[in-house]
C-alpha cells in the first residue's frame, strides 16, 4: 500500500476517533451486548454443544479472548500462553512485544469463571446476527492441559451468561492490560519524537460557557496532486484568531507548500510527548473546549490526545498553534486546488 494512501486511511481513522468527550481512548468493551432476535433480520449459526457440555477437570494453561468493535479502539486481544500476557490494541503498536506475568493463581480465577458461567455448554457457538451493520463481536477460547479447548465466537450475538463472564474476565486482565499501555506510554515518552511531522488533524470545539468558536484542521504531505489532503473549517464568533466569520479550505496542497517546521518546534517548545495517549474529561466537560490532536510523524509514530480537561501547557499550545494555523492559512489560500465537496 502507497505512503500517500496509507496517509488517506489514518485521517479516515482519526476521523472516526472522533466521539464522545467523555468516552474512553481505550476502550475495553466491558459490556458486549447479545441483541434481540426481534431487532435483527434473523440470527444465523450453531448454537454449540449447549446442555451437552460438562466441565473440563483438567488445569487451565492458555486463553484468549478478542473483541471487536465499531471504532479501531473497540478492537483488542488479550492472550494468555506459557503463563505470559499479552496485549493487543488496535491502533496501538507501540504494545507489540510487551507482556505481563499471569501466573497459576489467574488462571485459576479464569477457570473458576468457566465454570460459574458454565462457559463449557459455549463451545462451538458461531452465531451472528444478519441485516446488522454495525456493533461488536467476540471470541474467546479455552486451552486445558489435557490437551482440549473449548471455543465460541460471535457477531451481536452472545450466548448465555456471557455478560456475566465478560465482565468479570475484564475484572481480572484488565490491570495487566493497563500495566502494558502505562509501560508502553512511558517508552514513548523516553523515546521522544525523532522525525519530522508529515500529518496532522487538529481540533478544537468551545461549548456552553467556553465559547462558540470551532476550528478543525486536517493537512497531510503526498505528491499526487489528485489527492484530497487539505480540509479546514473555522467557526470565529469571538474574533480572537479570525474575523468573524465561517472559513472553509478543501482540497489540494502540494507537498512544497506545507512547511510543518514551525509545529516541530512547538513540539519540542511544549513537551507535547508529555500529552501522549493523553484523554482526561473535566469535571463541567459540558462548559469546556473539546480538543483532539492526531499528529503523525515520517518516522512512523504518532501523537493522540484529546479531552476536555487541559493537560500542562495547553493553553500556551493553543495560542501559539492558532497562531501558526493564522500564518500558515494565508501562505496557502491562492495556491491550494480546491476540490468540491
Amino acid at each position: 500500500m502507497g505512503q500517500d494512501m496509507k496517509k488517506a486511511l489514518t485521517i479516515i481513522g482519526v476521523l472516526i476517533l472522533i466521539f464522545s468527550i467523555f468516552g474512553c481512548s481505550r476502550n475495553k468493551g466491558n459490556d458486549v451486548p447479545g441483541i434481540k432476535e426481534s431487532d435483527a433480520t434473523e440470527i444465523k449459526g450453531s448454537d454449540g454443544i449447549g446442555d451437552k457440555g460438562s466441565p473440563n477437570s483438567s488445569k487451565l494453561i492458555g486463553f484468549s479472548y478478542s473483541y471487536i468493535g465499531s471504532r479501531i479502539d473497540e478492537i483488542y486481544t488479550y492472550e494468555i500462553k506459557d503463563n505470559t500476557f499479552t496485549y493487543e490494541l488496535g491502533g496501538h503498536d507501540e504494545y507489540a512485544g510487551m507482556t505481563a506475568q499471569a501466573d497459576e493463581e489467574l488462571l485459576g480465577k479464569l477457570k473458576d469463571l468457566y465454570i460459574e458461567a458454565e462457559g463449557y455448554k459455549w463451545d462451538g457457538y458461531s452465531k451472528y446476527a444478519t441485516g446488522v451493520y454495525d456493533g461488536s463481536g467476540f471470541s474467546v477460547c479455552f486451552s486445558f492441559e489435557d490437551g482440549q479447548i473449548c471455543s465460541a465466537s460471535g457477531t451481536n450475538c452472545v450466548p448465555k451468561n456471557f455478560d456475566l463472564f465478560s465482565g468479570r474476565m475484564e475484572e481480572l486482565l484488565s490491570p495487566l492490560a493497563d500495566d502494558i499501555a502505562l509501560r508502553a506510554k512511558q517508552k514513548m515518552i523516553d523515546e521522544g519524537f525523532p522525525g519530522k511531522v508529515d500529518s496532522i488533524l487538529v481540533s478544537f470545539t468551545q461549548q456552553g460557557e467556553s465559547g462558540d468558536d470551532e476550528y478543525f484542521f486536517s493537512i497531510h504531505t503526498t505528491d499526487h496532486e489528485l489527492v484530497n489532503n487539505l480540509n479546514i473549517n473555522i467557526h470565529s464568533v469571538s474574533g480572537e484568531f479570525f474575523p468573524v466569520d465561517d472559513y472553509k479550505y478543501f482540497g489540494h496542497l502540494d507537498s512544497k507548500d506545507i512547511d510543518f517546521s514551525e509545529l516541530d518546534e512547538l513540539i519540542e517548545k511544549y513537551q507535547l510527548i508529555t500529552w501522549y495517549d493523553y484523554n482526561v474529561a473535566a469535571e463541567d466537560y459540558s462548559n469546556a473546549e473539546w480538543f483532539q490532536i492526531e499528529i503523525g510523524f515520517d518516522d512512523d509514530k504518532h501523537l493522540s490526545a484529546m479531552g476536555t480537561e487541559k493537560p500542562e501547557n495547553y493553553d500556551a499550545f493553543r495560542q501559539d498553534f492558532l497562531s501558526y494555523m493564522v500564518r500558515f492559512i494565508d501562505s496557502i489560500k491562492d495556491v491550494y486546488k480546491p476540490f468540491n465537496n
